[in-house]
């Protein structure tokens, strides 16, 4: 009887012992893939913080019962000003130099360079006052430029014939005045002399000038200096250069709206900056010798004094705004010689933005005049720029780029001018096309954004917006 019931227990006892095997098995199973298991949670939750937090942010926003605008803080988010990017905070706020509202940053993001700034550096003044680094605003002077000429007192006593290089020739006109020196009139004030004639044959150009009251001294077959100076506000471009402002109109507008990422983006109200879409126009006052003009970026020769003009040559494109500055009569803007860097492909001076920023900024210049330089675009009168010690701020650029481009922004170089018909770039098929002008766009800087019903389209300018909005069908079947 005994071994009947052994008998008869024993299938009863298998699945007991299965479940405890398996039951094992599933204990050691977690044991061993729990370290696993949190690996993988840890290396997802990194992997996805940024958007795990921008929900937590939207949540938390949502706790407190804040719009979507307001600001986030947090331990890697700081706040700058485009206009003064030395203007750091760890909240919200306005610049203290220009009262701009801060922007929204993370710790280390590049902020990219306005345009026309080629490198920023920041130094602090420990390393200021060490190299020695000092500056001075550019300025309007008189200046004239000078060519020294080898000159030989002709046989009447009268007039001197020098000799002349090819390079001098565009500043040598008649009518000149001068100065003649000789070794043979130790102590005595040169000699007043005026520019006759240019003899241009042969194998070296010749310039003869007359002496306006000769001293018995100056012999016939004496050697002479000879120094002629012309003012460089004579010479071009700065004679093509509007000088003299005209007086002010009633109503004339005496402030712009300009964007502190784009200064070419000039416009008489306020609104949006046409490059990115952003609210970011700030006003900027006139100065004195300032006035707003209206023209065409396809035709600069179409110019009014007034808004609301169109230009007859794009076929009914309106013109826009720009800020024209006029220089005192004779005079032009200057730098010293020791502010301006000379790559060999570009010329550069470093504005103070503000106390320890330096800004690269690329130059067109005149011919030097004796410490100073003539500048004919890239700066504004007032802008103070590095005097003493620009090469080493251009030494920093060049030893650590990274700083100088990469960390603020990338370089874009100096700003594009407006293509004329005679010189606007060819189109071809890897560019695409504005709808209205069929240019290339870039070819009069940064396109222009606009939404017409419901599709975003980029155009050439600003000026090609009217066109667009009057007759939508026939430009946006150009485009795909």
């Amino acid at each position: 009887m005994t071994d009947e019931r052994a008998t008869d227990d024993a299938p009863a006892q298998a699945p007991t012992g299965l479940r405890h095997s398996v039951a094992w098995a599933l204990r050691a199973v977690q044991v061993r893939l729990r370290f696993v298991a949190v690996l993988a949670a840890a290396f997802l939750v990194a992997g996805q913080w940024e958007t795990l937090r921008t929900y937590w942010d939207k949540v938390a926003r949502a706790a407190r019962g804040a719009g979507s605008g307001v600001q986030t803080v947090s331990s890697n988010v700081e706040f700058f000003c485009p206009m003064d990017p030395g203007v750091v905070a760890e909240w919200p706020g306005r610049c203290g130099v220009c009262n701009m509202a801060l922007v929204r940053r993370l710790k280390g993001e590049a902020a990219p360079l306005p345009s026309g700034v080629v490198a920023r550096m920041q130094l602090t003044p420990y390393r200021l006052q060490l190299a020695g680094v000092k500056t001075e605003p550019a300025a309007y002077r008189p200046l004239a430029r000078e060519v020294v000429l080898d000159g030989v007192v002709a046989a009447d006593a009268k007039a001197v014939d020098a000799d002349a290089f090819e390079k001098d020739l565009p500043t040598l006109v008649e009518g000149l005045s001068a100065d003649v020196t000789a070794d043979t009139l130790p102590g005595r004030p040169p000699v007043a002399a005026k520019v006759d004639a240019l003899n241009r044959s042969g194998p070296r150009p010749r310039v003869r000038l007359l002496l306006s009251d000769p001293p018995r001294e100056l012999r016939p077959g004496t050697r002479v200096v000879v120094r002629v100076r012309r003012p460089v506000a004579d010479l071009e471009p700065f004679r093509s250069l509007p000088a003299d402002p005209p007086a002010l109109r009633k109503g004339e507008p005496r402030a712009v709206y300009l964007c502190p990422a784009h200064p070419e983006v000039v416009r008489d109200a306020d609104g949006k900056c046409p490059v990115d879409g952003a609210d970011s126009l700030e006003p900027e006052p006139l100065r004195a010798n300032q006035r707003v003009g209206w023209w065409c970026p396809m035709h600069p020769n179409v110019s009014a004094d007034r808004p609301g003009r169109e230009c007859a040559e794009c076929g009914g494109m309106k013109l826009v705004p720009r800020v024209i500055t006029f220089r005192p009569a004779g005079q032009v803007l200057a730098v010293a010689e020791s502010a301006v860097v000379d790559t060999g492909t570009r010329t550069v001076v470093f504005v103070e933005r503000m106390p320890g920023m330096f800004d690269g900024v690329e130059v067109v210049l005149g011919p030097r005049c004796g410490d100073l330089y003539p500048v004919a675009s890239g700066l504004e009168p007032g802008q103070r720029v590095a005097a003493a010690g620009a090469f080493l701020l251009d030494a920093e650029t060049r030893l650590n780029p990274s700083l100088a481009a990469g960390y603020f922004g990338a370089a874009r170089g100096a700003k594009s001018e407006p293509a004329t018909s005679a010189t606007a770039p060819v189109a071809d098929a890897a560019r695409p096309l504005c709808p209205v002008t069929g240019k290339p766009l870039g070819s009069m800087g940064p396109p222009f954004r606009v939404v017409v019903e419901g599709r975003t389209v980029m155009l050439c300018c600003d000026g090609c917006e009217d066109k667009l909005r009057k007759n939508p069908d026939k430009y946006l079947a150009k485009k795909p």
